[in-house]
C-alpha cells in the first residue's frame, strides 16, 4: 500500500515538485499561509526561524488525514473482533453493549452511553496478546473495503495531507499522529502505509500487562483504556514527545485543544482545521466543529482547509 501511495504521489510531484510542493492544493489563502510559514520558520535569517530540534508537527488521523465516514475504522475493526469472540464463545454476543457493537446499532450504543460502551468493548480484549491484536488489525485492514468507495481504508488518505507531511518532513519536522482512535489499531499499519513508525503514534491506549510463560516474556492487553481526546491530547503530547508542537492539524472539537496549544506557544506556529464540506467527492458534515471553527475565526495562526475549495483531488489515488 505504501508503494502504491508513493507511486501516485511521484506521478504528481514529478512535474510539479520544483514549482509547487503542494500540487494538489488550489491557490488561495490557506495554501499561501502554509508555504509562507514553512519558508519563514526554516530560514535562519528570518525572525520567525524555528530550530530543527523544535519542529514538531502533530496530525489527527480520523477525518484529518484519512476518511472517517460513515464510521470510524478502528471501532469497526473492534466490533468485528468482538463478533469473533462471540462466535468462539469467549463473550456473550447478546449482552449489551456487545450486541449493539456487533450490529452497528448506533442508537442503542448512544442509549447505553458511548463512553461506557467503548470501555466495555475494550475490556473484552483483556488478556489478548498485544501482538495478536495488532495482527488482527492488519488482517482486517487487508480484507475490508470502505462501503462507499469500495477500497481499503488505507487507500483513503487525503492527498493534500500526504503532500503536507512530505513537505514538513523535507524541512526537518518530526511527524506525529495524535488520535483518539485505538493506538494499537493505528500503529498496526502506519509504518507500512505512511512511513510513520509506531513510536510516533499517540492514541487511546490500553496498559499492557507483562507475564512470563515458559521462560518467555509475554505482553497482553489489560482492561482499562486511557482516552486520548480533547484536553487529553496536549497532555499526552507533553508526556510522550516532551515538546510543544509548532504545527497541528485536526478536524473537530476533539482536536481544538491540541491546535490551540500549538498556536499559542512561544514560536510562530500554524494550525489547520480540515473542514468536511464536499458531499460529492467525500462527505459533508459539521457536527462537533463549533469550537475548532471559532478558533480559526479568532486566532490568526489557525486556518480552515476546505475540502471542496482547497483540494483539487481528495484521495491519493482517486477512486470514484
Amino acid at each position: 500500500m505504501r508503494i502504491l501511495m508513493s507511486f501516485c504521489l511521484l506521478l504528481l510531484w514529478t512535474a510539479n515538485a520544483v514549482a509547487d510542493p503542494l500540487p494538489s492544493w488550489r491557490e488561495g489563502a490557506t495554501k499561501s499561509a502554509i508555504l509562507d510559514w514553512v519558508t519563514s520558520i526554516t530560514d535562519r535569517t528570518h525572525p520567525d526561524f524555528i530550530p530543527a530540534s523544535d519542529r514538531v508537527a502533530v496530525f489527527d488521523n480520523d477525518g484529518t488525514s484519512w476518511c472517517e465516514r460513515p464510521g470510524f475504522a478502528s471501532a469497526e475493526f473492534q466490533a468485528s473482533l468482538l463478533n469473533s469472540l462471540a462466535i468462539n464463545g469467549k463473550i456473550d454476543g447478546q449482552a449489551m453493549p456487545y450486541k449493539a457493537w456487533i450490529a452497528n446499532d448506533r442508537k442503542a450504543l448512544r442509549k447505553f452511553g458511548m463512553s461506557e460502551a467503548y470501555s466495555r468493548m475494550n475490556a473484552a480484549f483483556a488478556g489478548m496478546p498485544v501482538a495478536a491484536y495488532r495482527d488482527s488489525a492488519r488482517s482486517w485492514l487487508r480484507r475490508t473495503r470502505h462501503e462507499r468507495f469500495g477500497v481499503r481504508h488505507t487507500e483513503l488518505y487525503y492527498l493534500g495531507m500526504l503532500e503536507l507531511q512530505a513537505l514538513l518532513s523535507e524541512h526537518g519536522f518530526q511527524i506525529w499522529i495524535v488520535t483518539g482512535a485505538a493506538q494499537g489499531f493505528v500503529r498496526s499499519y502506519t509504518e507500512d502505509v505512511l512511513g510513520v513508525p509506531p513510536g510516533h503514534v499517540i492514541g487511546s491506549w490500553t496498559q499492557p500487562v507483562y507475564h512470563e510463560v515458559d521462560g518467555k516474556g509475554v505482553l497482553v492487553r489489560g482492561e482499562m483504556q486511557n482516552y486520548n481526546g480533547h484536553e487529553n491530547k496536549p497532555a499526552a503530547i507533553e508526556t510522550r514527545i516532551g515538546k510543544r508542537p509548532v504545527f497541528a492539524a485536526g478536524n473537530s472539537n476533539n482536536d481544538q485543544a491540541m491546535i490551540r496549544w500549538a498556536v499559542t506557544g512561544p514560536y510562530r506556529a500554524l494550525g489547520l482545521w480540515v473542514h468536511h464540506d464536499d458531499k460529492k467527492r467525500e462527505y459533508k458534515y459539521d457536527r462537533g466543529t463549533d469550537k475548532i471553527a471559532d478558533l480559526v475565526k479568532t486566532n490568526a495562526a489557525a486556518y480552515e482547509v476546505s475540502i471542496k475549495d482547497d483540494w483539487m483531488q481528495v484521495f491519493a489515488c482517486d477512486q470514484k
